[in-house]
């Protein structure tokens, strides 16, 4: 009985605990991506709206337009996103103007997109 009993407790014990050691870590990471095909001031809010719409963006700020170009500067949660989908909802949101098309890039430096900052 004794051996039944400390091997339930065991199993409770390692169930409770087990949830802990397969947690991802989670940490508060800054991306700063620049953002091209931007053409009025409607583009940039539009972005952000949709940014601040997925879960684990805490902030989204930009820069103005320069020429066609904006700064984001977006503070998110690496345990429920990451700067590659942060990218591809950039390069999906709808234009503000026409709603079917995704005018939206993010820039590539010297080939490689830019990593995100602790």
């Amino acid at each position: 009985m004794k051996k039944t009993f400390a091997f339930i407790a065991a199993m409770a014990a390692l169930l409770l605990f087990a949830p802990a050691t397969y947690a991802q870590a989670d940490s508060v990471k800054t991306a700063v991506i620049k953002v091209t095909n931007l053409h009025c001031n409607n583009d940039m809010p539009t972005i952000k709206k949709r940014l601040l719409n997925n879960d684990g963006i805490d902030e989204v700020t930009y820069s103005g337009i320069n020429g066609e170009t904006s700064v984001f500067t977006i503070v998110y949660h690496t345990s429920v996103t990451s700067q590659e989908q942060i990218e591809k909802a950039i390069e999906t949101t709808p234009g503000c103007d026409d709603k079917n098309s995704t005018p939206y890039r993010v820039r590539k430096e010297n080939g490689r997109k830019k990593k995100a900052h602790e």
